[in-house]
């Protein structure tokens, strides 16, 4: 039977390989099982421990493209080189994936869909690799005709060159997970170094100034919603220090970002920052409110993650651990709030409220999560000590309307006898 090599990293850092049968010889042959390593694991803080290493995430392929301009060319034209696959046994290939991926998780992004443009042909490119139609290497060079096709606009005469790296990575062991596809420009002077081949060699601790340009896809997701576009985004893009119109023009995404989703997702972010952080319920309120009062004073206006992070280290005491950690915590878990947004008053009242609805949907009421309490204390929304029964206070008007279907409580006894 076909067999591949397949490249394991131990927390020490050491490559194992193993040798395990081929299941597809198109992608399989290309796949390795890389385990991302946290920061402890890699300075040597914590025992190596025995028994096989789980993998956090699978890589697929992965190849390198070269984007210099012609200098011999009237307009000096960009020109592409196309390196070979990787080779996924390598550890500088591992290390260059394991770091990259973790850099483009914990920085800021901006969250999209493709635009649905019938000139841009990316939606159809991903489709026709996610069905074996074309191969990664096939996919990377279409993918940098439309790259360099856009980038040789005679308005982009001042856009400079790179490499742009291709990796499919996906969750090992899941059978539904299409994967990920990240698509990276760096710098051709960074701590990337590739050598002829385009392959990567062993590189410095990576700058995060060094990603001009980062888009991921989440193709299980493209596969589930594209083109309806209906539910959460799947595309997400980190903008550097290059042209971002280049980049989403190129690769076909639609500016038009939820803010809704944003401003939702920074309440559900403080939340789990809360929980994760052991912060009690008062300092939880405190954070909740100083951001939804800063949000209340800038409706209608560009706000960015790195303010509402301002305003949680605001509201957290002097010197606690948890300080100037809020915008890589929601990053790093996954929450999807744009680097920069805008809240209307609507978004902004649904992210800090909970709709309530009860099991035979007899009622619903929608309440600000900063009201309820318990009974007894100073909410004007509260539960009892058992949270059966929720009490809310009336205003005249809705007592009225209350009254002239159920009458006066004397009236009902009445009726009763």
């Amino acid at each position: 039977p076909l067999v591949s090599q397949r490249s394991v990293l131990s927390p020490s850092g050491a490559v194992v390989s193993e040798t395990r049968p081929v299941l597809n010889e198109s992608r399989e042959a290309h796949m390795n099982d890389l385990t991302a390593i946290d920061e402890a694991e890699a300075t040597g803080d914590v025992a190596e421990q025995a028994g096989p290493v789980k993998a956090q995430f699978e890589v697929v392929a992965a190849i390198t493209a070269s984007m210099e301009r012609d200098t011999s060319l009237a307009g000096n034209p960009f020109k592409v080189e196309l390196g070979n696959l990787w080779n996924l046994n390598s550890k500088a290939a591992n290390d260059f994936i394991e770091q990259i991926e973790k850099k483009f998780r914990r920085k800021n992004k901006f969250h999209s869909y493709f635009s649905g443009l019938p000139s841009n042909s990316t939606p159809l490119n991903i489709e026709r690799y996610i069905g074996d139609d074309i191969s990664f290497q096939q996919l990377a060079e279409a993918q940098m005709s439309v790259i360099t096709y856009v980038a040789n606009d005679n308005e982009r005469g001042t856009l400079q060159g790179g490499n742009l790296v291709f990796v499919h990575y996906k969750t090992p062991g899941d059978e539904d997970d299409v994967g990920r596809l990240m698509i990276v420009m760096v710098d051709k002077k960074s701590a990337f170094e590739f050598d002829k081949t385009l392959q990567p060699i062993a590189l410095q601790p990576i700058d995060t100034d060094a990603l001009r340009q980062a888009a991921m896809f989440d193709l299980t997701l493209f596969s589930a919603v594209y083109p309806e576009n209906k539910g959460s985004t799947y595309l997400h893009f980190i903008e550097g220090r290059s042209k971002s119109d280049f980049f989403k023009t190129a690769l076909g995404c639609d500016n038009n970002i939820p803010n809704k989703e944003s401003v939702s997702n920074v309440f559900e972010a403080i939340k789990s920052f809360s929980l994760h952080n052991k912060l009690k319920p008062a300092l939880q309120e405190k954070l909740t409110q100083g951001v939804y009062d800063f949000l209340d004073q800038h409706i209608g206006k560009q706000v960015s993650l790195g303010d509402i992070q301002h305003i949680v280290d605001k509201q957290l005491p002097d010197g606690h651990e948890a300080v100037g950690s809020f915008s890589e915590f929601a990053n790093d878990q996954g929450f999807q709030i744009n680097d920069f947004f805008e809240a209307t008053r609507a978004s902004l009242n649904n992210g800090v409220s909970i709709k309530i609805v009860d099991f035979e949907s007899n009622y619903s009421v929608s309440v600000k999560s900063g009201s309820l309490g318990y009974a007894g204390s100073d909410k004007p929304v509260f539960v009892d000590e058992n949270m059966t029964y929720l009490m809310i206070p009336l205003s005249a008007a809705d007592r009225e309307k209350i009254r002239a279907i159920i009458g006066d409580k004397d009236d009902a006894n009445e009726n009763l006898s």
